[in-house]
């Protein structure tokens, strides 16, 4: 089926805009028989305040060529009003499917051109400029007039020859390497993108307190939907009072080899919990403004870690009471405390388990290791949560008491019986006891000397016990 300009048809198939213009894909076409109709266009001019009065109209314009090139549909043509003084252009566009070949490649820069068309406007993009354009229906609708043609000298042919075969060669260089760098940033940028969204760490680029960006790990650490749901919301939404000051805009970078400061604290995720992180911050440049970034690192497992690592140095495994080292950190900080509140003077107490050595050889070192337990839970019971009490090694055991005298060992010994008693299982095969010796530390007296002294006292307490059960 042949159709012609001025052929009335009968179309049926799917509407869509293409480039600012209305077109239809026919699945069936019919010609309707009637005689063809001539459309006359409309002369105007290239003035973007009469184009809109015209919009889907045959129109014809005249206009000096401003550019031209090819694009990914098709070939154009920019068109600028006679007039100097007239800014505005109008787009000749050929599309590549056009249904007659038209080239335009023949029209060069300042050529004057005449072309007849339907005008239509676009825009690629919300944001971009409105741009007017004019679609030609044969070869016949371009119109471009011949120059007037002049003898010119055959000397000045090879010259005009080798200047643009130099300027030909310089500009594909220039291209080829424009091309290549634009590439190789390409190359750089995908690869920087990439890094970004694999990285295991939350990173987060702040301008005056407001999210520019925020990658995959950001999204997860704050508990939002995804990374776009971070961007302008401000990051004391996320920060604590305590936290906003060192994430702050940084005065200057950190001297060359110097690593940049890092900071440990809590951001708050959108649901409200608090994420314990340590936090890395420097300035850098984001969209040619000057702004933050933020490298924050879950860090909850490794607090734990370091939890358990003290734990495991400070406290006994058999009795769960501190250990010798733990004593000793925990004993020095509470003598500061009394000195610093000037106290007059607190209580160490040494003891251990009376016959520890013939239950663990008639009974079994799991018996001996029941017994120690045993007494660790009569001192938890008879002392007080401030009190500080370890097992110092084997069957001996330390405290230190925030206030007591010399009277202490008969009444703490009878508490720690009554305890022992209490906690012991019925039908025990072996009596459990300890014994006590106390010492009272001043501000002169060294831990160390206490200490001894109390053990001694243990010591004489057990002979003197010992030569009362052998009747002397």
């Amino acid at each position: 089926m042949t159709v012609t300009v001025g052929d009335s048809v009968i179309a049926t198939g799917v509407v869509k805009r293409y480039r600012g213009m209305l077109e239809i894909v026919s699945n069936e076409l019919q010609i309707v028989d009637v005689p063809r109709v001539k459309i006359a266009p409309v002369t105007i001019a290239v003035d973007h305040e009469i184009l809109p009065q015209f919009s889907g109209r045959l129109v014809r314009v005249r206009g000096r060529v401003a550019g031209f090139g090819t694009s990914e549909g098709g070939q154009f043509l920019r068109l600028r009003d006679l007039n100097p003084e007239e800014t505005g252009t109008l787009t000749i566009w050929v599309p590549s499917n056009h249904g007659e070949p038209i080239d335009l490649s023949r029209v060069q820069y300042e050529d004057s051109v005449t072309v007849a068309g339907v005008i239509a406007s676009y825009r690629d993009n919300d944001d971009d400029p409105l741009i007017w354009q004019i679609v030609p229906r044969t070869r016949a609708d371009v119109s471009v007039p011949q120059p007037v043609r002049r003898g010119i000298p055959v000397s000045w042919l090879y010259t005009a020859l080798a200047l643009s075969l130099f300027a030909a060669a310089w500009l594909y260089t220039g291209r080829y390497r424009a091309h290549q760098q634009v590439r190789r940033l390409q190359e750089t940028e995908a690869r920087y993108h990439q890094l970004l969204a694999l990285s295991p760490d939350a990173i987060l680029v702040h301008t005056d307190g407001e999210i520019r960006f925020a990658n995959v790990a950001a999204a997860r650490l704050l508990g939002v939907e995804n990374e776009q749901a971070l961007r302008g919301r401000a990051l004391a939404d996320f920060a604590p009072p305590e936290l906003r000051e060192s994430l702050a805009t940084p005065t200057s970078e950190p001297a060359e080899g110097t690593p940049a400061p890092r900071v440990r604290g809590q951001l708050r995720s959108q649901t409200g919990r608090l994420v314990d992180v340590e936090v890395t911050v420097g300035p850098c440049v984001y969209v040619d403004q000057p702004a933050v970034m933020l490298l924050a690192r879950d860090i909850a497992q490794q607090l734990r870690y370091e939890r358990d690592l003290q734990a495991l140095a400070l406290v006994d495994e058999l009795t769960g009471l501190a250990n010798r080292r733990g004593f000793a950190f925990f004993a020095e900080a509470e003598l500061a405390r009394a000195r610093r509140e000037h106290q007059p003077s607190v209580v160490v107490v040494f003891a251990d388990v009376d016959g520890l050595k013939q239950i663990n050889d008639v009974h079994g070192h799991a018996a001996g290791d029941q017994a120690i337990r045993l007494v660790a839970q009569a001192f938890k019971g008879v002392l007080r949560e401030s009190d500080i009490v370890a097992r110092w090694g084997g069957d001996e055991f330390v405290a230190l008491i925030g206030e007591g005298g010399q009277t202490m060992a008969e009444q703490l010994g009878a508490r720690l019986a009554g305890a022992i008693s209490a906690l012991r299982p019925a039908g025990l095969p072996f009596a459990v006891k300890a014994s006590l010796g106390v010492s009272i530390l001043d501000h002169a007296l060294p831990l160390a000397e206490a200490m001894e002294r109390a053990d001694a006292e243990l010591l004489a307490r057990k002979g003197m016990r010992s030569d009362r059960r052998n009747g002397a």
